[in-house]
């Protein structure tokens, strides 16, 4: 935030004022916001942004996702930035909804180190202050936390429970009461964001995507493809290509959505 001030529910009634940072891992639930008179900055990252051959975009103990995973540990979720910290991102911020508007050359590699520089930031904001979960959303962090980790092998609501170390039924029913999906269907949202990735940014077959996001079946692969987007991942390729040409379509930047906005 920028200016004013703002209410939201998440671990909690949070009230945001100039200079904090609100950070909501996927999955967490949230809601109730009231603003008051307030301007800031909102980015929301898709899974399929992170390069999966750079793990440590995905690091606990490195930069990048740093700060969102250790939300799921339990660390308070508000960061806040001094008047330098604040004048940088701003800055970023800017940079960033530039870059997404725009169709100037190598634009996906200027938007992924601004990501970068962004992330890296809000690592060095980093507080090792915590704020007391309520059991089923800590549960609820934990299981996802694994899924993002697991989710591109073969993976069940079984591994997932032993993981956390409680029963599949009781698993299954926080984690839908606390995010409003089942453990499958965050799986297969996981692997729908990996398979799109890959079309878009690879001249791989079907297939062999397929096999690579989880599904020995291609045949199944495509089913639940068509079921999440409508259209078979074949037709989902080519119509990106023909509403976004070679020589200007852009990768990581159209897995960055949507872009950083200023809210008035």
């Amino acid at each position: 935030m920028t200016r004013g001030q703002s209410r939201v529910r998440h671990t909690g009634e949070l009230v945001l004022r100039a200079g904090d940072v609100h950070l909501i891992p996927p999955g967490d639930p949230h809601g109730g916001v009231h603003f008051d008179d307030m301007e800031g900055w909102a980015l929301a990252i898709h899974p399929e942004a992170f390069p999966p051959e750079d793990p440590s975009w995905g690091s606990h103990e490195g930069l990048r996702l740093g700060p969102l995973l250790r939300i799921r540990s339990g660390c308070h979720p508000v960061l806040h930035a001094n008047a330098v910290q604040q004048q940088r991102l701003e800055q970023w911020m800017q940079l960033l909804e530039s870059e997404l508007t725009s169709n100037e050359r190598s634009r996906d590699e200027a938007v992924a180190a601004l990501l970068r520089l962004v992330l890296i930031e809000l690592e060095r904001m980093v507080s090792p202050e915590t704020t007391p979960d309520s059991p089923g959303l800590g549960l609820a962090r934990r299981a996802l936390t694994y899924i993002e980790t697991k989710a591109l092998e073969p993976v069940s609501l079984t591994e997932v429970a032993q993981a956390v170390g409680r029963s599949a039924t009781h698993v299954a029913s926080v984690v839908r009461k606390e995010t409003g999906r089942t453990v499958g269907q965050w799986i297969l949202e996981y692997r729908m964001a990996e398979a799109r990735r890959r079309l878009r940014g690879t001249d791989e077959r079907v297939d062999i995507i397929a096999e690579r996001v989880g599904y020995a079946d291609v045949t199944h692969f495509i089913r639940l493809f068509r079921r999440a987007h409508g259209l078979t991942p074949a037709a989902w390729r080519r119509k990106l290509s023909t509403e976004h040409p070679p020589a200007v379509r852009s990768s990581k930047p159209a897995r960055t959505t949507p872009a950083p906005k200023r809210t008035d």
